[in-house]
């Protein structure tokens, strides 16, 4: 919970408490700060259960300057260990904020993630590369000890008229990240528009097989090599010079490999559809492998 602490001249501080069952903080709450003007208090209210206090609160922000409409701002979500206590997370996201060399402002931690905002477009006080933040996140988690797994952005649609929609794609973006170690770590929902495809797809395994025949064959019954082959052959859009060399491998075992396929892949490979079929679910396939989901 948070509380005003005032004296009849100013306001002392923001007393911050964390609660037994680490949740957002609801309405009544924030209703309770609802009049307090002060930075601190205003941005916490970004993320408020209540669309009203949510709006309002932006409304504030937006008129002080504090935040832009548009793509000048952008979200963060931070996805922090859950081993990490409630406290220890909390008194990160408030270091971070007070980091002089990155633009973040610290607005609220839910289900294990800490959500920052900031200029995506950053003043050369802070060296003028948006970048940096999510560096310096890293290093500053490393050195108190706490495992990040993913950092996800988002960018204010000039639209919105609060922080929500970014929040939860910043979000989206943060466990994305945090389930395929290939993409390191850091990335933008603009970038991920395939993965939050195959994250949308409401389905299981069992379905593959109607999608893409070829898919399933080969992943339940190719080898580690006819997978990876495949998969560089499809990333590379059937590019044998790329493909090479992302594999390592001279052009002729790559012709032998792709020969040597079972049937229904081969035809696969062969037909534009369902050689596009075939690339989505063996994405589709190792990304619920990855979360747990086959």
């Amino acid at each position: 919970m948070i509380g005003s602490m005032d004296t009849p001249q100013e306001q002392l501080g923001t007393l911050w408490l964390a609660g037994e069952d680490d949740r957002p903080f609801p309405s009544a709450q924030h209703s309770a700060v609802a009049e307090d003007p002060s930075h601190d208090a205003v941005m916490l209210r970004l993320l408020a259960d209540d669309p009203a206090v949510r709006r309002r609160a932006f409304a504030q922000a937006i008129s002080r300057r504090w935040l832009e409409r548009g793509e000048a701002t952008i979200v963060r979500a931070v996805a922090v260990d859950r081993k990490a206590d409630a406290l220890d997370r909390l008194a990160f996201g408030r270091h971070m904020a007070a980091v002089k060399s990155v633009d973040l402002t610290f607005i609220g931690h839910r289900d294990d993630l800490l959500y920052f905002v900031g200029r995506a477009v950053l003043p050369d006080r802070y060296g003028g590369e948006p970048g940096i933040a999510s560096d310096r996140i890293m290093q500053e988690a490393a050195a108190r000890g706490l495992h990040v797994h993913g950092i996800g952005t988002a960018r204010l649609d000039r639209k919105d008229e609060d922080l929500a929609v970014s929040a939860e794609q910043a979000r989206r973006a943060a466990e994305i990240v945090a389930w395929l170690p290939h993409l390191a770590g850091v990335a933008d929902i603009s970038q991920l528009g395939a993965w939050v495809l195959l994250d949308s797809i409401d389905a299981d395994g069992s379905h593959v097989g109607m999608f893409s025949p070829a898919a399933l064959q080969l992943w339940e019954h190719g080898n580690d090599v006819q997978l990876e082959t495949v998969e560089t052959f499809l990333d590379t859009c059937g590019r044998v010079r790329d493909a090479c060399e992302q594999l390592h491998i001279h052009r002729t075992t790559l012709y032998y490999r792709l020969d040597n396929l079972p049937d229904a892949v081969r035809a696969a490979l062969n037909d534009g559809m369902s050689r596009s079929a075939l690339h989505i679910c063996l994405k589709l396939l190792r990304y619920w492998r990855a979360t747990g989901r086959a």
